[in-house]
């Protein structure tokens, strides 16, 4: 896609991503490759009151005077996070490393100077299993830490399991993609998910209510919960390894 797909954000933000990119391109003079606006600034419904302005920058080569440059014109624009800096050679050799990262940059891109880094991209569906079943078990082990630092109170207690399961929906839906299945919305994606892998979608469910304020549950009641959510992603992380892909996911 080409800058003018920048019509859905209103007219301040088109202008100050406009100046961003032209700071970008007087600093980095031939070295800038491409300028790449992603995620939720370039998707339709963008606020730019609740979400900030995420920006890739593609350079032939990444000098530390470049970083100090862009660091100082970077004040002038607080609205745009601190940029993702690749060449294009890093790209090429990080798509093992990194599949869900570009899966997800490739998703909602538009870019807004220079070439396409991302047009001919792709991913290794084994690759993606493989980044898949290290974050599900990474995730895992972190939650069973930090639910131990939850218990003083009910209201983080709700709030854990549901960072808890918002951490889990971009895996989900990549698990789906491995199974040639729709990523759909996240009440749907609980369902559909749940059915082909097998799982118990109620802790799912319930979690999720908490979150939308649909339910209300007491303390001793959440951390049973957990357990149930613990359970089904403990299951879950078993059976990864019966998922043996093949092919390339885009």
């Amino acid at each position: 896609m080409e800058a003018e797909g920048l019509s859905h954000l209103e007219r301040r933000t088109r202008e100050r991503i406009s100046r961003f990119t032209g700071t970008v391109k007087e600093l980095a003079g031939e070295d800038l490759v491409s300028v790449v606006l992603y995620g939720n600034a370039a998707r339709e419904g963008f606020d730019p009151k609740t979400s900030a302005i995420n920006v890739m920058i593609v350079l032939r080569k990444i000098e530390a005077d470049f970083l100090a440059a862009y660091a100082k014109a970077a004040r002038r624009f607080p609205e745009i996070s601190t940029p993702l800096f690749f060449t294009p050679e890093l790209i090429r050799t990080s798509l093992d490393i990194f599949p869900i990262e570009f899966l997800s940059l490739k998703e909602s891109y538009i870019v807004l100077h220079g070439e396409d880094p991302l047009r001919e991209i792709e991913v290794r569906i084994e690759d993606l299993r493989a980044e898949i079943e290290q974050q599900i078990k990474r995730n895992l082990i972190r939650m069973r830490e930090e639910f131990i630092h939850s218990l003083d109170r009910k209201a983080d207690l709700e709030h854990f399991l549901i960072s808890c399961l918002m951490a889990f929906i971009p895996l989900f839906r990549n698990i789906m993609r491995l199974l040639n299945r729709e990523c759909a919305v996240e009440g749907v994606l609980f369902r559909e998910f749940c059915k082909e892998t097998g799982l118990d979608e109620r802790p799912f469910f319930a979690i999720w209510d908490i979150r939308t304020g649909r339910a209300r549950f007491r303390k001793r009641e959440l951390i049973s919960l957990f357990g149930e959510f613990m359970r089904e992603i403990e299951t879950l992380a078993g059976r990864l390894d019966g998922i043996v892909p093949e092919g390339r996911v885009c």
